[in-house]
């Protein structure tokens, strides 16, 4: 008989423990986040997408610790998700003293680890905005610089350039006495290529600083089939500039960004007009340089395609209108074969006729034309730079 009330006492003392125990595994887990920002993962793996983030403070529910992994459970947002995983480096049990191997923020050597719990190697993301350490979760540590190759091609207005290249076709159609076959064709489009240095400053914040080169020239052959005789202009204007960028620019997203900025332009610009009817022929041509300020503004898309190399797309405008030209000019016809030069500034006016304005003109001149005969509104020239421009290349992160 006391056997068996022995046996009875000692079955009901095992349900007793087994019921506190089984209780105790049900009641949920405090834990605290510890880390700046605690990423909650869809499964138990560092490759499980992100489906939560909570900052540091926080207080969650776990309802089981899976290896180093606890299934914690929280309130539901749009994608109705009520729990997931986060690696327990990140957060502490309430009333658990931190230890310093917990502590997110200190990453110990990949090989040390891998010896103490076979947990990975540090690696990185491709993402340019995170890394990820031995623990598996990203911090936001992006690049700290990178190096922009691009090309592309270039729009710019030209400004009192093309407007002179005209101006003397429709000079030399008053003079001539018969009409032009067509109109110049301005110097607009160009090529260009250039570079970029982005430093980090925060986060998603990079100051640049940078340069490229355009050029473009555009030749036009002007007839007057109805004059008498029949008579041709050419004219071809050009013009180069290497601006120097600096600019800020800010990622909203990881693909897509911003850039503002001003840049300082060395310019180069160049006219060249011949003018041609039966044994008579005419001809001027320029070169001048100028420098000066501009404003400019980008959009561009980001691509990673490796490691640390993206593909960039990006769309510019740019405001650059620049004054204060000075180079050499030289004419000659055919009744005056020698070259004559002239050094002073690159100058815009316009010809009149009987208080009548027949064209705008451009040349270098050594003073201001305003006080010659057929004269008006003489200034210095204006090369505009302004336009657009769309350029693509590759971007290389360290």
């Amino acid at each position: 008989m006391n056997k068996r009330k022995a046996r009875a006492f000692g079955f009901v003392s095992f349900l007793v423990v087994l019921g506190g125990a089984l209780a105790l595994s049900a009641a949920p887990i405090k834990l605290k986040v510890t880390a700046e920002l605690a990423n909650i993962r869809q499964k138990p793996s560092i490759s499980s997408v992100i489906i939560r983030q909570f900052p540091e403070g926080t207080v969650l529910e776990a309802i089981r610790q899976e290896g180093e992994w606890y299934l914690v459970t929280f309130e539901p947002d749009e994608s109705g998700l009520t729990s997931g995983y986060v690696h327990e480096s990140l957060v502490l049990p309430l009333g658990e003293t931190p230890k310093t191997e917990r502590k997110p923020q200190i990453v110990e050597p990949a090989v040390k680890k891998e010896k103490e719990a076979e947990r990975p190697r540090r690696t990185e993301v491709i993402s340019s905005e995170t890394q990820t350490t031995e623990t598996g979760e990203e911090t936001s540590l992006p690049a700290s610089w990178t190096i922009m190759l691009m090309a592309g091609g270039n729009y710019s207005l030209g400004g009192d350039l093309n407007k002179g290249a005209q101006g003397f076709a429709d000079f030399y159609e008053t003079k001539s006495g018969g009409a032009a076959d067509k109109e110049t064709d301005p110097a607009r489009l160009s090529y260009l290529f250039g570079g970029e240095i982005a430093i980090s400053l925060l986060s998603r914040l990079y100051v640049t600083v940078g340069a490229e080169f355009f050029s473009s020239s555009k030749e036009s052959l002007i007839s007057y089939p109805k004059a008498t005789p029949a008579a041709t202009f050419t004219t071809k204007p050009k013009f180069q500039a290497v601006p120097v960028r600096l600019a800020v620019m800010f990622y909203p997203s990881e693909f897509l960004y911003f850039k503002v900025g001003v840049a300082y332009y060395f310019a180069k610009c160049g006219y060249y007009y011949r003018y041609e009817q039966d044994k008579f022929w005419q001809e001027q041509e320029g070169d001048a340089t100028a420098s000066g300020l501009g404003l400019w503004g980008s959009l561009g898309f980001e691509l990673a395609f490796a490691r640390n190399i993206s593909l960039v797309i990006e769309a510019t405008g740019q405001y650059a209108p620049i004054k204060g030209f000075e180079g050499t000019g030289t004419s000659q016809s055919s009744q005056s074969p020698d070259p004559v030069t002239e050094e002073g500034k690159l100058y815009a006016y316009d010809y009149t006729e009987s208080g009548k304005t027949i064209s705008p003109l451009l040349l270098i001149r050594r003073q201001n034309p305003a006080h010659d005969a057929y004269v008006e509104n003489a200034r210095e020239a204006t090369v505009d730079f302004s336009g657009m421009s769309l350029r693509a290349g590759i971007k290389i992160k360290f």
